[in-house]
């Protein structure tokens, strides 16, 4: 028995050697069809072993596909992406159940990593990647190329396999840094335009719309999907209709979410995700009582069945973190934390666990007491753990513990760079500062946040006095960092009584003023104010009306509110116009009481930019409180606008009109008995 893997890939010379290593030794063949690199996958390929060939890109993922299994001389194929890779051991167990061949085609596993990084979060979902090779079984479809449907009019037998797949693609940065949504959006439009009467092209651009967060275009392919389905038992039925929940529920139309979840339960009885959708939905309406029901069932039921795409932890993790949720909004901090601790149990990397158990802890006693609770359910050898721990000490200002978390996990890994940063980090922010700069000298110059933990560092050298030291250690800063490098030694020849100004070249005008933007802040967040001082003419460069904007927004942030007025209202005298900027104008004259003001600023908010829905709840809660029921009525009327399906805006508006037209009676009232008097 002969395995070829069959792989289209193009510019994917970074994730190659992951997926080449985790099939060594499990496939007799790589079939390598390069679509157009302008990088190493070519040479990346053949460094493995592989069959390496040339195929122009037409725009059509099963024509790529197709050419890799007319070159493949196998007697079994294998196809993956380059982002994905076979999971340690699994070779041996794919091996073995092709030798015996009782089936035409085998549905493997596919963990889909999502977030940040992997293995925090996943979706995982059934998918036929191992058939035998034969010319009649071929791809269709020009995106999400399907094989199944030519096994299946061929008489092909399909077997399901608990066989695992690590799939990269979906991770956050990976998604960003190849523009794969764009691609996919632009290829689905497309065939959804050719077929519309597809369920499926419309059900995957329904998903390409949810990831970019459309949830209304989202909801409207997903509706289309289910009109021109042909059965409830299309593989991908059950997780459309999640998808559509998940839609509605977005846009704030609980009580319609949950009817379709009563149907939805009843078509799909050992799909766990919907009863996990269920108690999200009453956790959101404040139904407690009933969230606990379906997030109890949850636990009772276990995973959904491996034929349903599913989100891993449903019946697990996930649902006793969401019971922690419910009982720490109930006020019962023990339970919860049990709750919490359980998830971790379940999922020891599953970190929003941890951060909301670390956030109750520091609710419910004293910090001390906290981080030894803490300890007691942390892995200290997990890094990223113990930085999501000590962040949130410190986020809430407990500093000094932050710091024990991080020396108790440097115990453990010495040499570690991202722990090193953070310890600086905050033996800045105790303003230490030279064990700051000390902490941060042991960042190593290969590490990603080696850059950051310079200019940390030359922070931390220059607020402890030491105006040469900082001027060593900035000319280290790596050449692409060149800018940074030159308005940080202004800076410094600043501090040291020069007057002088760095020239810009055309182009760098947005870098530098985020990088003065970014030392401005932490010259606040310090207290420093005399640096502070010397470094605010470098932002000079900006035209005053836009600088004096961007500094008011920066003054805001870190708690200078009359100071933030005072520029925001110079900047909008002086032409500038932002609805960030007006919104801020409104939150400081409410603050201080000045109402009608604050009704002024959200309005001017609300025309310069209507995507906030904050600004409309704010501009309502003023008009309400000066009694101007109608007024807001009004606005919630162009809220819903914007909003069309806002279940809360729904909501408010007879509730404002009822209390308008009683205003208006009460105010009649009152003036037919002055006309008798």
């Amino acid at each position: 028995m002969r395995l070829s893997l069959c792989v289209i890939a193009k510019n994917e010379e970074e994730n190659l050697p992951r997926l080449l290593s985790s099939v060594r030794g499990v496939v007799d063949e790589i079939v390598l069809v390069d679509t157009g690199s302008t990088d190493r996958t070519v040479e990346v390929g053949r460094e493995f072993g592989a069959r390496v060939f040339s195929f122009p890109w037409t725009g059509d993922f099963s024509e790529a596909r197709n050419f890799s299994l007319d070159q493949a001389t196998g007697d079994w194929i294998l196809f993956l992406d380059a982002d994905e890779e076979l999971v340690e051991g699994e070779g041996e167990r794919l091996r073995k159940l092709l030798e015996e061949g009782v089936a035409d085609a085998y549905s493997l596993v596919i963990v889909n990593f999502v977030g940040e990084r992997e293995g925090i979060d996943a979706v995982l979902h059934s998918s036929v990647r191992v058939f035998r090779n034969r010319p009649e079984y071929r791809f269709r479809g020009r995106i999400h190329e399907q094989i199944v449907l030519s096994i299946q009019e061929h008489g092909g037998r399909i077997e399901f396999t608990d066989i695992k797949i690590n799939h990269y693609g979906y991770l956050s940065g990976l998604v960003r840094g190849k523009k794969k949504i764009s691609r996919n959006l632009a290829l689905l439009e497309r065939a959804v335009r050719e077929s519309p009467r597809d369920p499926f092209n419309r059900y995957n651009l329904g998903v390409e719309y949810l990831r970019q967060r459309d949830f209304a275009a989202a909801l409207r392919e997903f509706q289309a999907a289910f009109r021109y389905l042909p059965s409830l038992a299309v593989s991908y039925a059950s997780v459309l209709v999640r998808n559509i929940v998940l839609c509605l529920v977005a846009l704030g139309c609980y009580d319609e979410a949950l009817k379709v979840l009563a149907d939805a339960k009843e078509a799909y009885p050992d799909y766990t995700d919907l009863l996990y959708c269920e108690g999200c939905v009453y956790l959101n309406q404040g139904d407690l009582e009933r969230a606990r029901a379906s997030f109890e069932e949850c636990l009772a039921r276990g995973e959904s069945a491996s034929h349903h795409i599913t989100q891993r932890g449903v019946g697990s993790y996930l649902a006793w973190c969401s019971l922690g949720q419910l009982e720490e909004q109930k006020g019962n901090f023990e339970v919860a934390k049990s709750a919490y601790a359980r998830a971790l149990e379940c999922h020891p990397k599953f970190y929003p666990a941890l951060a909301r158990l670390t956030s109750l802890l520091l609710r419910s006693t004293s910090p001390e007491e906290a981080l030894r609770e803490l300890l007691s359910h942390l892995n200290l050898e997990d890094e990223e753990a113990c930085l999501i721990a000590a962040h949130i000490f410190a986020s809430q200002g407990h500093h000094e513990q932050a710091l024990e978390l991080l020396d108790e996990a440097l115990r453990r890994h010495p040499s570690s760079s991202r722990l090193c940063f953070a310890r600086g980090g905050m033996l800045l922010q105790l303003r230490r500062y030279a064990e700051a700069a000390e902490a941060l000298s042991a960042v190593s110059p290969s590490s990603q946040v080696y850059p950051l933990a310079l200019l940390n560092r030359v922070l931390a050298l220059t607020l402890g006095g030491d105006l040469a030291g900082a001027s060593q250690a900035l000319e280290t800063l790596p050449e692409e960092h060149a800018l940074a490098r030159r308005l940080y030694r202004a800076w410094l020849d600043r501090l040291a009584g020069e007057e002088s100004l760095p020239a810009l070249l055309p182009g760098e005008e947005e870098e530098a003023k985020e990088t003065l933007l970014e030392l401005l802040g932490r010259l606040l967040a310090l207290e420093a104010f005399d640096e502070f001082e010397r470094a605010l003419p470098l932002f000079f460069f900006l035209p005053e009306p836009p600088r004096r904007l961007e500094l008011g927004k920066l003054y805001f942030r870190h708690g200078f509110a009359e100071l933030a007025a005072e520029e925001i209202i110079a900047a909008v005298r002086g032409g500038a116009r932002d609805a960030e900027g007006f919104a801020i104008l409104g939150k400081v004259a409410a603050e201080k009481g000045f109402h009608e003001e604050a009704v002024v600023f959200y309005r001017q908010a609300l025309e310069e930019g209507k995507g906030d829905f904050s600004w409309y709840t704010a501009l309502i809660k003023e008009l309400t409180f000066l009694g101007r029921y109608a007024e807001a009525a009004e606005v919630v009327k162009e809220g819903l606008k914007v909003f069309p399906q806002n279940e809360l805006l729904q909501s408010l508006l007879p509730l404002l009109q009822k209390m308008g037209t009683s205003a208006e009676v009460k105010g009649s009232a009152r003036g037919e008995g002055r006309s008798l008097n």
